[in-house]
């Protein structure tokens, strides 16, 4: 099965949310096992690196 993840999502997992961080855990552990395929919008990547450098620092969002 294809999924399209939200940035939400990966932004839970990456950034430790709770209570929401376990689950984008199954999700990504499903796509590592390659259960399901995870796509993003190329939009999201650089969402992505824009907040976690916002959140932790640029070295770690690189």
């Amino acid at each position: 099965m294809k999924i399209l993840l939200d940035t939400n999502v990966v932004l839970d997992l990456l950034m430790a949310r709770e209570p929401f961080q376990q689950d984008a855990l199954k999700l990504f552990s499903k796509i590592e096992k390659k259960e399901l395929e995870g796509y993003l919008c190329a939009t999201t990547i650089t969402t992505i690196h824009y907040l976690m450098s916002k959140h932790s620092d640029k070295k770690r969002a690189d």
